[in-house]
């Protein structure tokens, strides 16, 4: 019979701990929720705070140099690809602090996709309406 692992995120991974399927179930739940969680408290502090209804604000505003936002995130996560071949390199990072670890690096590129699907999903439909 399988070991249950109910998520508890204060206590997690538990003390016995098979890395098995159903760990990596609780383990993907557990890093989305904290991933979204991230995204959204960056997001609101990179487009101009509470006030600002644009999630994309920040990377629209690459446009003023003559950068299409989409560019845009890309090249931010290019900086994160050359820190995390880094970390790959080395096996640890240089600045190392609470809120700057190698797990970081990959959530970051996470979030910075789903920007990008959403961009796409915003001009995709922005193209839609210029065709009826």
């Amino acid at each position: 019979m399988e070991e249950d692992y109910p998520i508890d995120e204060d206590d997690f991974p538990p003390e016995f701990c098979r890395f098995d399927k159903l760990w990596w179930e609780d383990f993907r739940t557990i890093e989305v929720h904290s991933i979204l969680e991230m995204t959204s408290k960056k997001n609101n502090d990179y487009t101009g705070g509470e006030t600002c209804d644009n999630p994309f604000a920040n990377f629209d505003a690459s446009s003023e140099f003559g950068v299409h936002p989409l560019t845009g995130i890309c090249v931010r996560m290019q900086d994160k690809f050359q820190r995390a071949k880094a970390f790959c390199a080395d096996g640890t990072l240089s600045v190392n602090t609470e809120g700057d670890q190698s797990k970081d690096i990959f959530r970051d590129i996470i979030g910075y996709s789903l920007i990008a699907i959403g961009m796409i999903e915003r001009e995709e439909y922005n193209k839609s309406l210029e065709l009826d």
